[in-house]
């Protein structure tokens, strides 16, 4: 997924340290002046990681689609994905990312540093459609 997040900034001539900012309600996240569209995957407070399937803090709009990381834990007995919270904070937070990004298929991840932890990102180009 590195290497995914790489390639979709180079591909739009965005370098890394670009001023960014994201839109939980919109579900857009903007680096670079460029938008693109995203899906909350979860977010990570001291030794817990949360998926955002679980977390009614984040609007609907912000995690549309992660519920697919979910049903593909049920469909292939993967606990880590199906439970609603691990442990291991931040590390396995970036784990959980690297999972979901494949499983949405996303074109980049993200991962910003908030008031009380971090939150996590898939990242897509801004055509791409909601499944």
């Amino acid at each position: 997924m590195a290497v995914r997040t790489r390639e979709l900034l180079a591909q739009h001539g965005i370098e890394m340290g670009s001023t960014y900012h994201w839109d939980l309600d919109a579900a857009v996240f903007v680096i670079g002046g460029i938008t693109f569209d995203l899906v909350t995957v979860g977010t990570a407070v001291a030794d817990s990681f949360l998926w955002a399937w679980a977390n009614e803090a984040i609007p609907l709009t912000g995690k549309a689609g992660i519920e697919r990381v979910q049903q593909f834990g049920v469909e292939n007995d993967l606990g880590l994905l199906m439970q609603p919270r691990a442990t291991g904070g931040l590390s396995q937070a970036k784990e959980c990312l690297a999972i979901a990004g494949r499983v949405l298929d996303a074109n980049g991840i993200w991962i910003d540093k908030t008031d009380a932890g971090f939150i996590l990102f898939a990242l897509y180009e801004i055509a791409h459609t909601r499944r």
